[in-house]
């Protein structure tokens, strides 16, 4: 197992603290685990203005040109596992294997969807007029909380820019198929976050693809079994 690295990109309003359980375990089998905070999470400061996926991804290579590695297993949770896609699609020369955990990949029209966006880019607008400036703060909450959106609630300006410009940018789903990485899918069986058929779609897009469902986790794996994830991970690196 020496010799084989693994760089953890991990979710919207997380941080690496997040995986240090994960990184201890997957050490104690000689893997050598990088997990960076990103711009605007963690200890790191938000970027100086709104950034898209191709920003973060300059940014990820830049640490990962500072470790000197030339090549390395991408592990993308959440947010980070769409970052990952990204990554597989355009960089596959550096990625000797990639798994997907809980990726938010998959775009879907609904009524909590059109909420979000009905608030992020016209709410403002429409409550800034005179006599309804004083009820935004409350709406603002209250339609967040039904569209599911909290992350986007608590982000500071910057970072609520960024999540706007990325969620207009390229469907994800519809560059899987040009994925050619051994890939591992992991989900958890209880996740409210990302349902679980969209682990069975995006299998059924990436032909080297193996899934696995955690049955007693939610959308953090990571933290919620943090032995059992590792014990796969092990496993699939080693195959």
């Amino acid at each position: 197992m020496r010799g084989l690295k693994i760089l953890i990109l991990h979710g919207w309003g997380s941080n690496s603290e997040r995986w240090q359980r994960v990184k201890e375990l997957l050490g104690e089998k000689g893997i050598e685990v990088l997990v960076l905070d990103l711009p605007g999470f963690g200890i790191i400061p938000s970027p100086p203005k709104p950034w898209g996926r191709e920003d973060y991804i300059d940014w990820i290579f830049q640490k990962v040109k500072e470790k000197n590695w030339e090549k390395f297993n991408l592990l993308g949770h959440s947010f980070g596992g769409g970052l990952a896609v990204k990554m597989a699609t355009n960089f596959s020369e550096k990625i000797d294997r990639l798994i997907l955990c809980a990726p938010a990949i998959i775009k879907r029209k609904s009524i909590k969807t059109y909420l979000f966006y009905w608030l992020a880019f016209l709410g403002r607008r429409i409550f800034s007029l005179p006599g309804l400036k004083t009820f935004y703060p409350q709406a603002q909450k209250l339609v967040y909380k039904l569209a599911g959106a909290r992350d986007y609630y608590v982000a500071d300006g910057i970072m609520k820019e960024t999540m706007k410009k990325i969620g207009k940018e390229e469907d994800l789903e519809m560059v899987l198929e040009r994925i050619k990485t051994p890939t591992l899918i992991l989900w958890g069986k209880k996740d409210d976050v990302l349902p679980l058929k969209d682990a069975y779609r995006i299998k059924e897009k990436i032909k080297r693809s193996q899934l696995r469902v955690l049955p007693g986790a939610r959308h953090s794996p990571h933290r919620e079994a943090p032995e059992e994830l590792s014990k796969i991970l092990v496993s699939f690196l080693q195959s």
